[in-house]
């Protein structure tokens, strides 16, 4: 783990000073982070890795952009969560700091968002408490880039016995059916055919690779 972190962080420094291909060090953090959003694309983003520690040629093109379904819909999550600085100064201070307490993505995370610039929340946050219907299954990647596992914890313990967590041991940010932890899976779409959940929390462990 640390000779993967030490070379990402030589990749991103050497990049940012003379990019290969088109990628400088802020589309490498970029680039890295999308593709851990699936185990499938590890293998396709250590060959990239590779191209970018060579200096090229890299072996395909850079990610395109997402289609526009996908950003646009993300604001109207979190910018409705909660009122969100006006002043630009703000974003780069929060820039600043990220910098220094989130090396791995960089700055990026306290910058500027469409949410600087939307309306604030017309209703108050929802609050998640252990009052009422225990019906819940939460499922969680332990290994997740975009929802990490201590906030999947931290929502679990708020709900008390409404709920029961199921963690798979791999990474990617969709468990079910993204995912091919057959214990996983198998939990999930018993609940869904059945409604029946674990009797407790369920650690489904890390499977072997197939090919």
């Amino acid at each position: 783990m640390k000779e993967v972190v030490a070379k990402y962080d030589d990749l991103a420094e050497r990049l940012t000073k003379k990019p290969v291909d088109g990628v400088d060090g802020t589309l490498f953090r970029g680039i890295s982070l999308e593709y851990l959003f699936s185990d499938a694309r590890l293998p396709d983003l250590a060959k990239l890795w590779q191209a970018l520690d060579k200096g090229g040629p890299l072996p395909s093109k850079p990610p395109a952009a997402a289609s526009d379904n996908a950003p646009a819909s993300r604001p109207h999550v979190l910018c409705n969560d909660s009122s969100w600085p006006r002043d630009v100064g703000a974003y780069q201070a929060n820039t600043a700091a990220d910098r220094k307490a989130y090396p791995l993505p960089g700055g990026g995370t306290g910058n500027v968002t469409p949410c600087a610039f939307w309306p604030d929340p017309k209703e108050k946050p929802v609050g998640i408490t252990d009052k009422g219907a225990s019906n819940i299954l939460m499922v969680q990647n332990e290994r997740d880039p975009g929802t990490p596992l201590v906030g999947a914890r931290k929502l679990r313990e708020a709900l008390g016995e409404r709920a029961m967590m199921m963690t798979a041991d791999q990474g990617g940010h969709g468990v079910y059916p993204f995912g091919t932890n057959t214990c996983a899976n198998d939990a999930v779409t018993t609940f869904l055919v059945r409604g029946e959940r674990p009797k407790k929390d369920l650690a489904c462990e890390a499977q072997p690779a197939t090919d």
